[in-house]
């Protein structure tokens, strides 16, 4: 198999691309805004790490929402390489309904109980309460998260990735303005710090449900979904979505867990200088920009490989396959300099002491190594792989190298030898170089190829 060198392949791969990867840079840019805020105002380090841990349940319901999306997408695309509209449709009223039935028990859980959830990721009084007073509030953005962000993504699955970007846009200008509101106490208003955070964030939550709500019944023409159509079952459609979807939604379930176990022992490491978790979160946040064209590319993968193997040509899979694979190594090369070079740039931003700045630039250095091998595990787990159906593989290898490698290290680290915190992280991110050697036997050996439609 030799790299593909048709244009239409890699016209079709950047028009599904660059849309997500778009999409995905607003998303980062909202979340970077609120980084850059709350570490500007006042208190602003304790405020910075109590968002951050405060934020985990939502991150964990988000990452379930792509788990329940993840599975669905693999047959959506596909039905779509069929043009099987019906059957799409009924997946997506089954998807809607269930991701809806999930986002009541987060918002339950996230409004009765803040601070015994808070008291799971730090022992530290100050980021408990401020981190309780945000995630009182964003218990409600729960009740429409997950519908939303569930649906950005069936969507793509149809090759309707415009929507996405709009909605995103919508949502970042409201966030930022009402950021700059709330946490300062601008045009009259009282500054509410953390809690003016979180009301920013759950009013542009709402709005992105309510724009997806009236594109999907009103203007997409792609699907003619109606109103009465959310009453739509199939017996064997919810069967084919629990045999490839459960593994996807217990591989993103176990997974969102495990890295909230992660943040928690980050969270009671009390023996560094600086604050671990604030300098954690300012090397996430580089990690995220610089992956944004890998998960672009890795969606525009899954959609095109579950297309193509739609259409019943195997031999042509493989051969885009083989290209992405190669591509992902280049991918991951650049992402890796750009981090790396951006250090001192990304710390600058904000207003934290000299030592947790510090802490941060050597975090971002370890970053920088494993985003190379993320890309690899990006493009071909949730590109190729799951595409092709190959769902029950990448729950073993995802769930394995994260629970029994990057969950006990991390621990072992942290609390057992105390070693420095850009050791532990390090530690704790040893599984995505093991995934990504595994990722890449798994690809060339053709094994991953599954015909999932009726």
């Amino acid at each position: 198999m030799h790299l593909i060198k048709s244009k239409h392949f890699y016209r079709n791969m950047l028009l599904i691309a660059v849309p997500i990867a778009l999409q995905n840079l607003i998303s980062f840019a909202t979340g970077m805004m609120d980084t850059i805020m709350l570490g500007l105002a006042e208190n602003g380090e304790s405020m910075l790490s109590a968002a951050s841990l405060g934020g985990q349940p939502m991150f964990i319901l988000y990452v379930l929402g792509f788990g329940m999306s993840g599975g669905a997408s693999v047959l959506v695309a596909q039905y779509w390489g069929k043009r099987d509209m019906e059957s799409i449709r009924r997946i997506f009223a089954m998807m809607i309904k269930f991701a809806a039935v999930v986002s009541v028990l987060f918002a339950v859980l996230s409004l009765s109980i803040p601070r015994q959830i808070m008291l799971l990721y730090s022992d530290n009084p100050e980021i408990v309460g401020m981190g309780a007073q945000y995630l009182g509030i964003m218990g409600f953005a729960c009740l429409t998260f997950d519908v939303s962000s569930m649906l950005i993504c069936l969507f793509r699955a149809v090759e309707s990735v415009k929507i996405s970007v709009g909605i995103n846009l919508v949502s970042f200008a409201l966030n930022v303005f009402l950021n700059w509101v709330l946490i300062f106490g601008n045009l009259g208003f009282p500054a509410l710090g953390i809690r003016g955070a979180a009301i920013a964030t759950l009013i542009a939550r709402v709005s992105e449900f309510v724009i997806i709500m009236i594109y999907l019944f009103c203007f997409d023409k792609k699907l003619g979904f109606k109103l009465r159509d959310l009453k739509l079952f199939d017996k064997l459609l919810a069967k084919d979505l629990i045999h490839y979807g459960t593994p996807v939604l217990l591989n993103e379930g176990l997974w969102a867990i495990g890295i909230s176990v992660q943040a928690s022992i980050m969270g009671h490491i009390d023996y560094a200088e600086g604050d671990p978790v604030a300098a954690n979160s300012i090397a996430s946040m580089l990690q995220q920009l610089a992956c944004l064209v890998i998960f672009g590319i890795a969606n525009a993968a899954a959609v095109i490989t579950g297309r193509t193997i739609g259409e019943e040509d195997h031999k042509k899979a493989r051969e885009q396959a083989t290209t992405f694979r190669l591509l992902s190594y280049g991918i991951g090369a650049v992402s890796f300099a750009m981090i790396f070079f951006m250090r001192d740039l990304a710390v600058g931003f904000y207003n934290i002491d000299e030592a947790t700045k510090e802490l941060a630039r050597q975090m971002i250095t370890v970053i920088a190594v494993i985003t190379f091998f993320v890309s690899i595990v990006g493009i071909c787990l949730i590109g190729i792989l799951r595409g092709g159906g190959d769902t029950r593989f990448c729950m073993y290898l995802e769930i394995g190298a994260l629970w029994f490698l990057g969950v006990p290290l991390g621990y072992l680290a942290a609390a057992v030898l105390r070693l420095p915190v850009p050791f532990v992280l390090a530690a704790m991110k040893v599984d995505e170089p093991t995934k990504a050697f595994a990722c890449i036997f798994r690809v060339r050996s053709g094994k991953w190829l599954r015909t999932v439609t009726r």
